[in-house]
Formats: C-alpha cells, structure tokens, sequence
C-alpha cells in the first residue's frame, strides 16, 4: 500500500504508543524505519467488508434522498451540471444510522477509534481503488470530452486525474458523493468515536474535547447547508479527479484533519475557564469570517452585482472569459466587503478556525498542530494554484483585481 506513508505510522504511534510526543515517535522511527512497513498491509477482513457495506450505505444515500436540483458553475467546454443538493438530509441520515446501530448492539460507537488503523487501510484501498476507477473511465469514457486534462505521461494522469467532472449517468457526481459527502459526514463520525474512547477511558468527556467537537460540526453543518458554494468551488470546477484528489480527501483529510479528537481521546486536556472562552470566540471568529466571505460572494454572483455589501453598493470587477466552446461569459470579481482586503478571505477563516480547534490540545505536545500547520501550506499553495487558474482564465482583468486587491492571505503579510 504504497499510499501509506511513514507519516501515517509515526502520527499514530504518537498517539497510542508517546502520550501524543511527535519528537518520540520521530525518533522511534529512525531509529527503526522498517517498523513502520506493519502498516503496508491490508485491513482485516471484518473492517474491510464493514467499510465496503458503509461506502455502499453512503452511496445509496446519495442516490435516493430526495433534494433540490442546482445547477454549477459552467465547465470549461460551456456545460452547464445539475447537483441534487441533498448533502444535510445526507449527514442527518448518516449519523442518526451510526447512532442507532450503536444503541441497538450492532456495533459501539468507539468501533472506528479502536480500529482506527484497520480503517485507514481501508480507506486507503478504496482511494486505490477510485484511481485506478477515473482512470480507465477517463481514459475510455469521460463524460464530458472535452472536460477533460490529460497530461504528458500515465503517471501524471494518474496522480492529476483526467476528468474534471466524472459522472454516472447524468447527474451522480464522483466528486461531490467522494469529498462532499461521505468524508465530510465521516469527520463527524471520527469525533463521535473518539469522543466516546476518551469516555470508556476517563468517565467523562473534556470540554476541550466538546469544544472542538462544537466548532468541527459548526463548519460540517454549514457545509452542507450551504453546498451550493461548494459546487461552485475550485475542488469541483478546477481539479481533475486523481490520486491526488481521491487520497487527498479519502485518505488524508479525514486522518489528519481529526487530530485534535485523536490526541485528546488519549491525552485529556483542561483548560482555565478564560482560555476556553477565549480560544473558541476565536474558533466562532474564524467560522463568521468564512460564513460572511463566502455568503458576500455567492449573493453577488447570484445577483449579477445587484447586492449589497454591508451598508454599500457591491464593488467588482467585471473579468471576461471564453469557454471552449468559442461563447464569451463573464465573472464579477468582488472588491467590497473582507474581499476588497484580501483575496481569500474565505481561507482566512477557516486557518482561524483550525487554529482555534488545536489551541483545545494545549502546547503539551507538537502532535494536534500538526492539522494548523498542513492547513497553512495547503491554503497559501492553494492560494496560488486557484490565482494560477485566474491568471489563465481571465488575463489582463484579473492583473487589473490583483492591483486593486493587493494581498492574498494575510493583509500586510500575504
């Protein structure tokens, strides 16, 4: 399981085998590497087959909850995607379904937590097993032909991905089901199970542990709410599916991403009442300057303009661009609001809120920053490949925005 990095060996081993210690299980590790390869095996058999009857559960989910049909943004060829927006009916569905088997016996809501490595095998077969899947489909099949990036070599398709839009059928959505819908309900689910660990262990649960658990769904549960944002988003309309998006989100997303409730579930942490309310306001800070940045933009796309900003008129640039099809459309590019200060408020928010999420572990160990510090370089590079993406699609009018918006992350710094 080549997917299986040294990492993922060293970042558990922190948990269960160095009280949460980053720099020990390090040292662990080169002082004996080949320990690291008990994790290149495949999962058990009852995880595996349990993970295949849940993916196959999510996906029927998916198909048969009834819901809203949207339309996304337009592909690069002029298509013009429903979306069946469904993804809250989903989650509610999804946990209720967890739940109730663990009040009925069938399984404990600790289940995932005490198999945490026999699932993330699982996981990782299943991201394999996607790959190979928008490959060949890809290759032989893409639904739309002309939505499509092939590159120099198998490899780079394979890692890149091909489609930018693989579907079943006219509206069964590979990307939204893989990254909106399944791993997102999944964070939910890894919190619940640890958070009931840490029960089992301890008698009780932590505030920090709740805490973290309130901010962690505060996003999932707008994430949902609000998906239409994210059908518009550049993981749906810029990035191909491959290795990198299917691991990325299956894989490594759900794993680190829940690092906070990992470490705490066998490091409980309590905090003095005035930095508890301090780090979440900043958590709730960081959640009302994504919710705002992205709600401002999505009225005024929505709206061609006519919105308003706070108390003024909205101000955008309007950037021109040409589809493959040869038909000229248009963008706003908004300037009013957090917008008209930096260019991705949006992710501003959201480093504020995971900062805030790990400042619940303490500064007792490196370990459930680690989350802070990934979400920092894929946001700044992320950044740059989404300006990349602007640059090649709207010239000269997105130099003219990048002047009159001069920062990108942070005003003054980035």
């Amino acid at each position: 399981m080549l997917s299986i990095t040294p990492l993922t060996s060293i970042w558990w081993g922190a948990i269960t085998d160095h009280n949460g210690s980053l720099q020990l299980s390090i040292t662990r590790f080169l002082a004996d590497p080949k320990e690291s390869f008990t994790w290149y095996s495949l999962p058990s058999h009852d995880i595996g087959v349990g993970f295949a009857k849940w993916i196959f559960f999510e996906a029927i989910l998916y198909t048969v909850l009834p819901g809203r049909v949207c339309a996304g943004q337009l592909t690069p060829s002029g298509h013009n995607l429903p979306y069946t927006v469904n993804g809250l009916s989903f989650l509610i569905c999804s946990v209720i379904s967890f739940l109730l088997a663990a009040a009925l016996g069938w399984t404990e809501l600790s289940f995932i937590a005490k198999n945490w490595r026999d699932v993330i095998l699982a996981a990782n077969m299943f991201a394999w097993l996607l790959t190979g899947l928008a490959f060949v489909k890809g290759r032989i099949a893409p639904s739309y032909k002309y939505d499509t990036r092939e590159h120099d070599s198998y490899i780079s398709d394979i890692w890149r991905g091909i489609e930018l839009h693989p579907r079943f059928g006219a509206a069964w959505d590979l990307k939204i089901f893989h990254n909106g819908r399944w791993t997102m309900t999944a964070l939910a689910m890894i919190d619940i199970s640890f958070a009931a660990v840490q029960w089992e262990i301890n008698g009780y649960i932590t505030y920090t542990m709740i805490c973290v658990m309130l901010l962690r769904n505060l996003f999932i549960i707008n994430f949902f709410v609000n998906e239409e944002w994210y059908i518009c988003s550049t993981d749906i309309c810029d990035e191909p599916f491959g290795f990198y998006f299917a691991w990325g989100s299956g894989v490594f997303f759900p794993t680190i991403y829940t690092l906070q409730t990992q470490y705490l579930a066998m490091n409980p942490v309590e905090l003095p009442l005035t930095h508890t309310i301090s780090i979440l306001s900043l958590g709730v800070i960081g959640f009302m300057v994504y919710y705002i940045a992205t709600e401002q933009k999505k009225a005024v796309c929505d709206t061609k303009g006519v919105h308003d900003v706070g108390d003024e008129k909205a101000q955008f640039i309007r950037a021109s661009y040409r589809t493959t099809d040869g038909v000229e459309r248009e963008s706003l590019l908004l300037c009013s609001g957090p917008w008209k200060h930096i260019r991705h408020p949006n992710y501003l928010g959201l480093l504020l809120l995971t900062y805030a999420m790990c400042g619940f572990c303490g500064t007792g160990a490196l370990l459930p920053w680690t989350e802070a510090f990934f979400a920092t370089v894929f946001l700044a590079y992320r950044c740059i490949m989404d300006e990349r993406n602007c640059v090649r699609k709207y010239g000269k009018d997105w130099e003219v925005y990048c002047r009159r918006v001069r920062w990108r992350l942070v005003p003054g710094l980035y």
